[in-house]
């Protein structure tokens, strides 16, 4: 199996489920998943069998970590650069199904336009943009290309924020890359 998706309406329960697609309800919510996760959305996730959702997030050390109402958590994958070194391991990190390797392929090892964040040996914060996949303008990176890179700029740690159409930057309210507007945004205010 190449992932699996369902959508949830406002009480939790599925409307429809597959693979990628589908029109999201007000309120509702949708679950994606590889691998294990995939196996596991595929067999609850049959239209009209409510799912119940609870959100616990953990440290690498598996200690729970509490939010505040000011908090936001950001998904972000692969880690690229690791005390210094290129660190990419798809794979381990859920970007990259192990069982399908053309599930993600294109995504890890093909060049995309990417949008990474590290920061360098002073304490200095990385955000990075590169656009892709247009012909004598620029073809993006792989996954390894954007960690060599961060590193070539000094990163000691780094890790990959998105890819493909989703990768925009804007600074001072202006859209400074070619690829399109997106709706989500890490913003860095003064």
């Amino acid at each position: 199996m190449t992932g699996a998706r369902v959508v949830l309406d406002a009480d939790g329960r599925v409307v429809s489920a597959g693979a990628r697609g589908g029109t999201v309800p007000d309120g509702g919510s949708v679950l994606q998943g590889i691998g294990t996760a995939a196996d596991w959305l595929t067999a609850r996730g049959r239209p009209g069998q409510r799912i119940a959702l609870t959100e616990t997030i953990r440290d690498t050390s598996g200690r729970r970590v509490r939010l505040d109402d000011d908090d936001s958590v950001v998904s972000a994958a692969p880690t690229l650069v690791e005390d210094g070194r290129i660190a990419v391991d798809a794979a381990a990190e859920g970007t990259l199904d192990p069982r399908d390797p053309a599930f993600g392929y294109a995504w890890s090892n093909a060049r995309q336009p990417r949008t990474m964040a590290g920061i360098d040996g002073r304490g200095r914060l990385l955000l990075v943009t590169v656009d892709g996949r247009q012909p004598g303008v620029s073809a993006g990176f792989t996954l390894l290309e954007g960690a060599r890179f961060m590193r070539s700029l000094g990163a000691r740690e780094a890790l990959n924020l998105d890819g493909g159409g989703s990768s925009a930057m804007a600074v001072d309210g202006a859209l400074v890359n070619v690829e399109r507007a997106v709706g989500d945004t890490v913003q860095v205010l003064p």
